[in-house]
């Protein structure tokens, strides 16, 4: 809306615009014709600029209802828990609650962690027989 402010000409203020007539002046008729392209590039700018202001008016409206469908929904409804078909192990797969009263979301997390050091063992057992091998290589 603050460029519209700084725009000096519209397509009617092209139209109305009145020249003085000198002798050696440039041909009126060429110079209209360009004025009449220069008004109608003006005419489709301003057709452009309200189209692109009526999609951001919509846009921002559909936003605003979006975020407050999200202030109203219960944050609990976007977590979702991740419930393995297995158990992990026996001891976590037998294993209800603990001493500290955790509970199967809490065993799964668990679960998910064991798996996890694990995987980490076996990359890390295999970065070192890497490193043994080129040791090996390099040395022959």
């Amino acid at each position: 809306m603050a460029a519209t402010n700084q725009v000096k000409l519209s397509a009617e203020a092209i139209l109305k615009k009145q020249f003085k007539h000198s002798m050696k002046g440039y041909d009126e008729q060429e110079v209209d014709s360009y004025l009449d392209q220069v008004i109608s590039d003006y005419k489709a700018f301003e057709s452009i600029i309200e189209s692109q202001q009526e999609q951001i008016e919509e846009l921002q409206k559909s936003l605003q209802e979006k975020y407050e469908q999200q202030e109203q929904a219960p944050a609990a409804d976007d977590v979702k828990e991740y419930h393995p078909s297995q158990p992990a192990g026996p001891a976590l797969g037998t294993a209800q609650t603990s001493t500290f009263g955790s509970t199967n979301a809490e065993t799964t997390n668990m679960a998910i962690i064991q798996r996890l050091s694990t995987l980490e063992r076996k990359v890390f057992n295999l970065e070192q027989r890497i490193n043994r091998q080129n040791r090996t290589f390099s040395a022959n």
